[in-house]
């Protein structure tokens, strides 16, 4: 009972990390993808050549000095690139990088990350960069910048960050004066190094996504995009780099064919999506609008945008669980406004949920407790001999009618449901920051007094008294250090999730003590 009891605390870690594999590594095959090996190259993020007719070269890198400047929404502030019109920055005006902390969340961020976002319009058989100039200022949160410097051929790009919104439009238009048809095409990119700030005892994804009709949401790691670029043809497609609690994404703007596609280059990886070439004649213009969310993963904001964005919320293979997890503890958060009561009130619900299977499981530990001096007795008789001691020993189970494996079995039914809460409880940014009572002022954080996880691993220290004792001694002393050991990982864990495990094992107590006083006295 004991061994098995400790294999199931063994599976659930092992679970854990297979989740965490499978969430960093594990990306789904897609079947339409056409993979080339990598050549270096001087690009800045261009689509790929989409036929035999697509000659246009790579075109270079801007050479001259970056000119900066600054537009502010209510949410959101960014800087970009007069020159070539890039965003190099954003900060978030409402999330501050730590608790009580004057310094906001940037996620663009071209100095640090080297964490960039463009729309641009690419013209077939043309190699020159168009080079902007700014406009006279029309508000705080917009800029208009033209470009003349492609002969016969003028470039407005219009960059609007969206008031109460962690949205940036950005409109190209093109005129074409020249004497012939010309054919272009508009492409986002999103680029960045592999820097990632997540922790190491709560991994979570750091790297690019996308979601297509034919796909759904698909994750290309900085791996992925380093051993094969890729370029996947695309219908309602959006594009993104994600992290911890945050993201950014071009998001789809029309229902039309585009083309999503991976680069490498000088450690940088870049992720991009463009739309198919049409046709501006002569004296005619054209124009393509971008819509970037660059912003928190908050599930209120981003589900109703556009389908999927709300996967960007990663629960991992468990989403089908951790999905209406989060909704009952956001329902129970709208009631009580306050999260750490309400990841109390949704334990609580679970364990009612789950209230006759660990009756069932403590019930056997009970009868195997109460058992315990006859087993000891047994394995004294049959010391020298392990097959008569597991011969007698099944005969005292049938004769008791006692199940070794009921202890067990309810448990391992229940890890799925509780690895999907844990997920809820790492990925919900709405966590963030929030406070419980007392000293505890970020449900995201550790306990700066580590009194949560102390009151933890009492918690275990007492469920184990009230199981019955392994009879095994290399299993007594492992079970004597498990409170420690927990107690010592969960000291690193943010607090909403060792509350959350403190009050399962108080109900779970509780439950036991009654049923083993019931049957053991």
């Amino acid at each position: 009972m004991n061994r098995l009891f400790l294999y199931s605390g063994l599976l659930f870690i092992l679970i854990l990390i297979f989740d965490a594999y499978d969430r960093d590594y594990n990306t789904p095959e897609i079947e339409n993808y056409e993979s080339q090996e990598y050549k270096e190259s001087n690009t800045v993020g261009q689509p790929p050549a989409e036929s035999a007719l697509d000659t246009t070269e790579p075109q270079s890198t801007v050479k001259a000095k970056r000119v900066i400047e600054t537009l502010e929404g209510d949410k959101l502030l960014i800087k970009y690139d007069v020159l070539t019109g890039e965003i190099l920055f954003s900060e978030l005006k409402n999330y501050s990088k730590e608790l009580e902390s004057d310094d906001n969340i940037v996620i663009l961020d071209y100095e640090n990350k080297k964490y960039t976002a463009a729309s641009n319009i690419q013209i077939l058989d043309n190699t020159t960069l168009p080079l902007f100039t700014k406009k006279p200022v029309e508000r705080r949160n917009k800029v208009t910048l033209e470009a003349q410097n492609i002969p016969g051929i003028k470039i407005i790009k219009i960059i609007e960050v969206l008031d109460n919104s962690h949205q940036i439009s950005v409109t190209n238009k093109i005129e074409n004066t020249t004497s012939d048809a010309i054919q272009v095409r508009n492409y986002e990119t999103i680029s960045r190094d592999n820097n990632s700030t997540a922790s190491v005892m709560l991994p979570t994804y750091t790297g690019s996504a996308f979601y297509d009709e034919e796909n759904k949401f698909s994750k290309l790691s900085f791996d992925d995009i380093f051993s094969n670029k890729q370029t996947i043809k695309t219908k309602d497609s959006w594009i993104s780099m994600i992290e911890h609690y945050f993201f950014s994404a071009w998001l789809p703007t029309n229902s039309k064919q585009r083309i999503i596609y991976t680069n490498y280059e000088n450690n940088i990886y870049t992720i991009g999506s463009s739309t198919n070439y049409q046709i501006i004649d002569t004296n005619q213009s054209g124009s393509f609008k971008s819509l970037m969310y660059v912003g928190p993963k908050l599930q209120s904001e981003i589900s109703d945008l556009t389908a999927g964005l709300d996967l960007t919320v990663d629960y991992g293979v468990l989403t089908f669980l951790s999905a209406p997890l989060f909704w009952i503890l956001d329902s129970i958060n709208y009631i009580f406004d306050n999260w750490g009561l309400s990841i109390i009130i949704l334990t609580i619900l679970i364990k009612a949920v789950f209230f006759k299977l660990s009756e069932s499981s403590y019930r056997s530990m009970a009868q195997m407790k109460k058992l315990n001096p006859r087993m000891q007795a047994l394995k004294e008789r049959y010391s020298e001999d392990k097959k008569k001691f597991s011969e007698a020993l099944m005969r005292m189970y049938k004769e008791e009618k006692v199940n070794p494996l009921g202890g067990c079995l309810p448990i391992l039914i229940q890890i799925p449901v509780f690895i999907a809460l844990y997920w809820v409880l790492v990925e919900s940014i709405e966590i963030r920051h929030a406070p419980f009572f007392g000293w505890i002022h970020d449900l995201s954080s550790a306990d700066p007094y580590f009194i949560l996880p102390i009151a933890m691993g009492v918690s275990m220290y007492i469920q184990q008294k009230l199981n019955p004792a392994p009879t095994d001694p290399t299993q007594q002393k492992i079970f004597m250090f498990l409170p420690f050991i927990f107690t010592a990982l969960f000291a690193t864990f943010p607090s909403g999730l060792v509350l959350y495990w403190l009050t399962n094992n108080v109900l779970s107590i509780a439950q036991q003590y009654v049923i083993n006083k019931r049957i053991v006295g």
